[in-house]
């Protein structure tokens, strides 16, 4: 009974405490942030010289601060560090602050210096963004898009209109014996997306791309900036009030999960146990109706409170604070608050050994070889410590700015490890490209369009190659060809100067009696074939069911007497032809045409034309007799 007493005195206290007043019981704090200070951009600027269109600024938009990183892509195996900040937000000023963007506008302005054709990405938070890893069908590269999106609609439905939907092809995959294609789709909200776009719209610059942290540290592993070799790596990011655990597997994201706990669950409970403890030692001392009494063990209690908090959950940007302690009390005092904390941190860790064994059981029996920790302050070793030995696993904090020969920094990189963490997320988006980097910006409908304007483009370009090849050969061909007539033109011209011919007009009349002999001879030899000719060509002509039963040619006919002065005409040659076309009495009449036609058509025979025309019966058939007269050419 005397206990239950106690314990309520102790909890009436701790409620007097907390409600006294807001400037002294209030959330714990982390510590103030300290100043970004001055950077030396123009003697950079000035002293390198940089490719422009190689220029490229990440940006992490926090809830406290901006953090800037720039690259200078020289080459494909070496990147130049040129510049990084961290601007601490203004709390007069939110994001929706019509003067916010104003503030983008001087922070990147100062930041950029003399480069302004900069390629920016930024992040947008992804406790909105959800990711799913699914398995499809192998299907035709065309109907891929088709597939994942209605894949992702059956398990989770989402209005195309108010949410960017965008995936990745990670490669093939085995499901029940059955070769799949594994696919890493997301989707984020529009306007979400929108408004950041906007908002560097709004303060005169562009962005080239945005994503989620997660996306950038699987850009790191990618770029190799951050080193997997090959392995499936976790990257556990402690929040104050959340945390979120990424997969990678072949340097690609397939599973992520957020966690609802972080660093605040450690601190309320470092807050509980501090409160109780310091006040049942006060209770047995002193009553507590006294106000000076109550107001001494609120000192005292954040004084204790911001010390512990300070060892265990200091700001990351800034030194670390300094033992004021003895080794041995320090260590102490380090192993009590961290006994404080261990139950909320194992509540954390068994979330995360839960998440790890899901991606084991469902990944082809794939296994975290190794874990990256980023946080938003910086843990004390003894939590990372922790992490490790319960997962079993080596544990690293992640640093974008690790050295190696591919990354040359031109400003020196900030002293603690945990102050480079920091900057990983904006590393990430300064090394972004659309090849690597899923980008909310340019999703697999901007990438079709892309590939097909390329596709259209390659075959212009492949068309315009053939008809220059073409126009080059006809151009070499006729080349050749003028080369040729102008040898022979060279021959002919020698050949005529060989001969020493004189030409006169005896010579010339002479020739046209020859020719004129000639010419004459040839028209004898056609009169007198000429009645050959006619009857070989009257044979072929005459069809079946013709027979001819006289023809008369009248080949020496003298011409007719003219009037005085007039033109002599020359006498024309006659063919009459007297004959019979048996058949069907209907179709005598157009047996009759067609072979006046076919007379029409030889080239011996000039206007042929029916001048008598007549049914009879011959043999016991009708036939039709007709006289017919043409003359010959």
């Amino acid at each position: 009974m005397a206990k239950h007493d106690e314990l309520s005195s102790t909890e009436r206290l701790l409620k007097i405490i907390r409600d006294e007043g807001p400037a002294e019981a209030n959330e714990p704090a982390f510590g103030p942030l300290p100043s970004a200070g001055s950077r030396i951009r123009n003697f950079v600027s000035d002293s390198v010289p940089i490719s422009r269109k190689s220029i490229a600024v990440g940006v992490d938009l926090g809830h406290e601060d901006l953090k800037l990183v720039m690259l200078n892509r020289s080459s494909e195996s070496k990147t130049e560090l040129i510049d990084y900040a961290r601007i601490e937000l203004d709390p007069q000023i939110p994001k929706e602050h019509p003067d916010f963007p104003r503030f983008i506008r001087s922070t990147l302005l100062d930041f950029c210096g003399p480069q302004r054709n900069v390629q920016l990405w930024a992040t947008i938070s992804s406790a909105r963004v959800e990711t799913r890893h699914i398995k499809i069908p192998k299907v035709p590269q065309k109907q891929i898009a088709n597939s994942v999106f209605w894949s992702y609609q059956r398990q989770s439905p989402f209005k195309d209109s108010d949410t960017i939907f965008d995936f990745e092809v990670l490669g093939e995959a085995e499901e029940g014996g059955v070769r799949k294609l594994s696919v890493m789709a997301f989707i984020a909200p529009r306007q979400e997306v929108e408004d950041l776009k906007s908002l560097f719209a709004r303060a005169g610059f562009a962005l080239k791309g945005v994503s989620i942290v997660p996306f950038a540290v699987q850009t790191l592993l990618r770029s190799q900036r951050v080193r997997s070799y090959g392995a499936a790596v976790s990257c556990l990011y402690i929040g104050r009030e959340w945390s979120r655990i990424d997969i990678f597997a072949d340097d690609s994201l397939v599973l992520s999960r957020g966690i609802k706990a972080g660093m605040r669950t450690m601190t309320d409970a470092l807050q509980k146990e501090i409160e109780e403890n310091w006040l049942e030692l006060s209770l047995a001392k002193s009553p507590t109706s006294d106000p000076n009494r109550i107001r001494a063990i609120k000192q005292r209690l954040k004084q204790e409170l911001d010390i512990s908090l300070g060892l265990f959950f200091g700001p990351i940007h800034g030194a670390a604070p300094a033992a004021t302690e003895p080794d041995k009390q320090l260590a102490a005092r380090e192993e009590r608050i961290f006994q404080m904390i261990r139950p909320a941190l194992e509540r954390m860790v068994r979330q995360v050994e839960r998440t790890i064994r899901h991606f084991a059981l469902n990944f082809d029996n794939a296994r975290v070889e190794k874990i990256y920790v980023s946080s938003g302050v910086r843990p004390h070793p003894r939590i990372l410590d922790y992490i490790g030995d319960e997962l079993g696993l080596p544990i690293e904090v992640i640093n974008p700015f690790a050295g190696g020969p591919e990354l040359a920094a031109l400003k020196p990189l900030p002293d603690s490890v945990a102050e480079q963490s920091a900057f990983a997320p904006a590393m990430g988006m300064a090394m972004a490209t659309n090849a690597i980097t899923p980008n909310f910006l340019f999703t697999y409908k901007d990438k079709k369009a892309v590939a097909t304007s390329q596709r259209v483009n390659r075959s212009i370009g492949a068309v315009f190659a053939l008809l220059t090849l073409l126009v080059a050969g006809v151009a070499f061909w006729q080349e050749q060809q003028i080369r040729e007539k102008e040898l022979q033109k060279h021959a002919l011209q020698t050949q005529l100067g060989a001969f020493q011919v004189r030409v006169d007009r005896n010579l010339i009349l002479k020739l046209v009696d020859q020719i004129r002999a000639k010419n004459q001879g040839l028209q004898g030899v056609g009169s007198n074939f000429i009645g050959v000719g006619v009857l070989g060509e009257v044979a072929n002509i005459t069809p079946a069911n013709v027979r001819l039963l006289t023809l008369n040619a009248k080949l020496n006919a003298a011409p007719k007497p003219a009037a005085a002065g007039a033109k002599i005409e020359p006498a024309k040659k006659l063919l009459v032809m007297d004959g019979i076309i048996s058949g069907e009495r209907m179709n005598l009449e157009s047996e009759l045409a067609a072979y006046l036609m076919m007379l029409k058509t030889s080239p011996l025979f000039k206007q042929p034309a029916i001048t008598r025309k007549a049914f009879e019966t011959f043999d016991n058939k009708p036939v039709i007799r007709f006289t017919a007269q043409m003359e010959l050419v």
